[in-house]
Formats: structure tokens, sequence, C-alpha cells
């Protein structure tokens, strides 16, 4: 036979091409897997996602990759019911509670997205990102305490993860502590100069400390960047009237 890729000619006993691998036949396990994993490396989804559907009996990992598949083209419902039907059969894989509580989380499902991410870092702390996650869910189920607690681990397993300041920083506006928000706020202020919602947070911070000049020169800076926010114009238009005679 002739490979469809290459063009080489092939023996029709090979599942393979020999010269480009290129899978040749279309009902084998291993063909689909590797025609399944070839089109997700070339960002064509729908097709790997229908060739993984192709592959019988299905295992826990056809099942995690028809998960992640369907995650990336935004198909929570799939990707949840494929995530758990993974952990029917390997309920112990850290990595498929990671992304099954991510999922459940874009889904809006926060409680559901909580368990999955604390099991999947029961399983192995070493999924520092769950944290982060965990942070975000918590914040939003209204628990400050164990938002804070999430984000400062994730600092503490990784200090690169300097995005965390910034959630910190909303955290602790959230419970009026204010002092906390700007010291993180400001921590990431020295990394990225440049985030125009930084400095509007940050000058908010500032204006609740009674620190009015502060603030001002932080919406200035917010303004250059993104003339057109509106949240940042109106209050800047406020402070600069309180602060003039």
């Amino acid at each position: 036979m002739k490979c469809p890729e290459c063009g080489a000619e092939v023996s029709d006993n090979f599942n393979f091409c020999c010269y480009c691998g290129f899978p040749l036949k279309e009902t084998t396990k291993e063909t689909l897997k590797s025609k399944s994993w070839m089109s997700r490396l070339k960002g064509k989804m729908k097709d790997a996602i229908r060739y993984c559907d192709q592959i019988e009996p299905k295992d826990a990992y056809n099942y995690k990759n028809l998960g992640d598949m369907y995650y990336f083209i935004g198909d929570l419902r799939q990707s949840i019911k494929n995530f758990n039907r993974s952990l029917e059969l390997l309920p112990d894989f850290a990595d498929t509670h990671y992304n099954l509580g991510v999922a459940y989380y874009r889904a809006g499902m926060l409680k559901n997205a909580i368990s999955s991410l604390e099991k999947c870092i029961e399983l192995n702390s070493d999924f520092t990102m769950a944290h982060y996650w965990l942070g975000i869910a918590y914040y939003h189920r209204g628990n400050y305490k164990k938002a804070i607690e999430n984000y400062e681990a994730l600092l503490n397993k990784n200090p690169d993860s300097k995005i965390a300041y910034y959630h910190l920083g909303i955290v602790y506006m959230a419970t009026s502590n204010y002092e906390e928000a700007i010291i993180n706020f400001e921590k990431l202020l020295e990394i990225d100069k440049n985030d125009a919602a930084l400095y509007y947070h940050l000058a908010r911070a500032y204006h609740f400390t009674y620190d009015t000049i502060k603030a001002i020169k932080l919406l200035r800076e917010a303004v250059k960047i993104n003339p057109e926010n509106e949240r940042v114009n109106k209050l800047l238009a406020m402070l600069t009237e309180i602060s003039e005679p």
C-alpha cells in the first residue's frame, strides 16, 4: 500500500508507515490512538475526539484524553462526563481529579470543583496549581480564609506564581484588610507595570487607607494604559474632585 502521508510504498501487513510513522489502518486500537494523538498535536480536536471515540474497549486513559479534548473545544458537559468515567476505572489518578476540578469550576459547579481539587492534592501534593484554582473557587464560594490559605500555599510551593499576589490582594480587599491588599498588589506591581486593573485595585486600597494622593497617581498610570477604562476614569474624577480645594 502507499502511505497517505509521505507516499512511500509500505507492506500491507504494517500498521504504521516505516518511513514517517503515520498510522495506516483505521480500526486497530493502536492506530486509532496514534491518529487521535497526531490530530490533537495539530490542533484538530474534533478529529482527535472522533478517533478516540472509536477505540473499544476504552480504558481510563482514553476517557481522560476525551475529557481533555472536550474541555479544549468548550464542551464542559462531555468533558466532565468523560473525566468521571476515567475515575470510575482509575480513582486515584490525581491528574484526572485536577482536570475535572478545573472543568467543574469553568462550569460554575464550585462545590464539586473544590472536592476534586482537594482530592488531587491529597493524592499528589506536587499539583501546586491546584491551590490556584482552589483559591479562586473558595473566593467565589465566599470562604476567604480558605482562599488565602491556598494562595499562600501556592506561593510557598512555587514563588514564581506571582499572579497569586493579585488574587491575594483581591481577597484582602473583600475582607477590608487594605494594608495586606496593598502589600500584595505592590509585590506584583514590581513585576508588571502594564496592568491597568492592578493599578485600579491598588488605587482603591490606598483610597480606603486615606492616601488619596497615591491613589490618584496610580489611577493616572492606569489611564495611560487604557484611557477608555470607565471605572478608572470615574474613580479618578471623584478623587480629583475631592482632593481639590
